[in-house]
C-alpha cells in the first residue's frame, strides 16, 4: 500500500517540481494592476484600450499602413512612461536603423533615459533580450536585458519599464542571413518568431514591462473574402500579444491639419482594437497628430468622453453644462479645458473614474459650484 503523504508534504513536492514561483493557492497570485498601464498619449485609445493605456508585462502589437503614425505612438507611450517618474527608462530596438533622438526629443522624450540598440540581427536581439541558454537546463551562459530588469540591480535596468522593437517586418533571421542573394526565405521571420515568442512571453512578465512590437499591415493580392490585410510573423504573433492596435491614417479634407500656410502638419488617425486581453476588444479611436509635435488635441478628444459619460452634459445643441456652468460652442469648450490644467485633470479623473472602476454616471457628476469655468 503507497504512503500517504500530507498536504503540506505534496505541496513541498509539487513545489519543489516546478518551482516555488510557479505554483499558486487561494487565487493567490498577481494580476494586471491598472495603475500600471502606460497612457499613450491619446485618451480616447487610453479609454478604447479599457485600462488608461498598454499594459506591463504584456506583449503589444502597433500595426498600420505607412503614416499612420506607428513609431510615433511608441515613442509617445515612452515620454508618459519617462514622465511617470524621474528615475524610470526605457529601451528602444531600432531595426530599421531609422531612429532619430531629435524628432524624439521634439515629441517630448528625454532621450538621454531611452537605452537605444540598432541592429536587425534578430537572433542577436532575441538574445540579448532573453538571454543565452547554458549546457544545463535551466542555467544561462548569458543574462538577458529582461533578468537584469527583473533582478533589479543595475541603476540601467532597475526601472526600464516599455520596451519598443522598430519593427518586427525588417528582422533578419538566421536563415535569411546564412543565404544568397535573391533566394526566397518564406515565412522565415513567422518561424523564427514561432519558437522565440514562448520564451519572451514569461520573461516580458517577469519582468513587467510592456513590450511593443511595431509592425505593418500588407495586402494579400487575389484575396476575395474577408480582411484582405495581414501582418508578417505569422499566427505565433498573433497569440502571443495581449493587445493588437491596427493604425490608418484617416482620408479627407476634415481629417487634415494645417498651418497659417496652408501646409500639411498633421493629420487624424484611426486606431482599432483588435485582441485585447485586459479590456473588450473591437473598440475604436481617433486621435490627431502633428508631425513635429506628436499626439495633439487631447482636449477635444476628452470633451468628448466626458460628453459620452455624461460628465459634460449637452442641454442644447449649442451647449455644453459642466457643474453648473454652460458654455455656449464647442471651440469654447475646448478651449476651456485646453487652457486649465486643473479643469482637464477634474474632467480625466472623472473619465477613468467610470471606465475602470464601473462607477454610476451620476456619481461622477456632483452639482456643485466650480471656479474653474467662469463665465464666457
Amino acid at each position: 500500500m503507497p504512503k500517504k503523504i500530507s498536504m503540506s508534504d505534496a505541496q513541498k513536492e509539487i513545489q519543489k517540481f516546478f518551482g516555488e514561483d510557479t505554483i499558486f493557492f487561494d487565487g493567490d497570485i498577481q494580476t494586471f494592476n491598472v495603475e500600471n498601464a502606460i497612457p499613450t498619449g491619446s485618451v480616447g485609445l487610453d479609454e478604447a484600450i479599457g485600462i488608461g493605456g498598454i499594459p506591463r508585462g504584456r506583449i503589444i502589437q502597433l500595426a498600420g499602413k505607412e503614416s499612420s503614425g506607428k513609431t510615433m505612438l511608441s515613442l509617445s507611450c515612452i515620454k508618459h512612461y519617462l514622465d511617470q517618474d524621474p528615475e524610470n527608462t526605457a529601451m528602444f530596438i531600432d531595426a530599421e536603423y531609422t531612429y532619430d533622438p531629435e524628432w524624439a526629443a521634439k515629441l517630448g522624450v528625454d532621450v538621454s533615459r531611452v537605452m537605444v540598440i540598432k541592429t536587425n540581427d534578430a537572433a542577436k536581439i532575441f538574445d540579448g533580450l532573453i538571454g543565452v541558454p547554458g549546457a544545463k537546463p535551466g542555467k544561462k551562459k548569458m543574462k538577458g536585458i529582461l533578468d537584469h530588469i527583473a533582478e533589479g540591480t543595475d541603476p540601467k535596468f532597475k526601472n526600464m519599464g516599455i520596451i519598443v522593437l522598430d519593427s518586427i517586418a525588417v528582422l533578419s533571421t538566421p536563415t535569411e542571413a546564412g543565404s544568397v542573394a535573391g533566394k526566397h526565405n518564406i515565412a522565415s521571420v513567422a518561424r523564427f518568431l514561432s519558437n522565440e515568442l514562448k520564451k519572451l512571453t514569461p520573461e516580458v512578465a517577469r519582468a513587467n514591462v510592456a513590450f511593443v512590437g511595431i509592425n505593418q499591415v500588407r495586402v494579400n493580392v487575389g484575396q476575395m473574402f474577408g480582411d484582405p490585410t495581414s501582418s508578417p510573423g505569422g499566427k505565433a504573433l498573433k497569440h502571443a500579444c495581449s493587445l493588437m492596435i491596427n493604425m490608418a491614417p484617416i482620408s479627407g479634407a476634415d481629417s487634415k491639419i494645417e498651418d497659417e500656410n496652408g501646409d500639411k502638419i498633421g493629420h487624424k488617425v484611426r486606431a482599432k482594437i483588435g485582441k485585447n486581453k485586459v479590456g473588450s476588444p473591437f473598440r475604436k479611436a481617433e486621435y490627431s497628430i502633428q508631425y513635429l509635435e506628436g499626439i495633439v488635441n487631447q482636449s477635444e478628444e476628452l470633451l468628448d468622453l466626458a460628453v459620452k459619460y455624461d460628465i459634460v452634459r449637452r442641454p442644447n445643441n449649442q451647449s455644453y453644462e459642466y457643474m453648473s456652468e454652460s458654455v455656449r460652442g464647442r471651440a469654447n469648450m475646448i478651449s476651456k479645458i485646453n487652457e486649465s490644467e486643473e479643469l482637464y485633470s477634474e474632467i480625466l479623473d472623472k473619465v477613468k473614474n467610470i471606465y475602470l472602476n464601473n462607477a454610476e454616471q451620476e456619481e461622477a457628476y456632483e452639482e456643485i459650484e466650480n471656479p474653474l469655468m467662469g463665465e464666457m
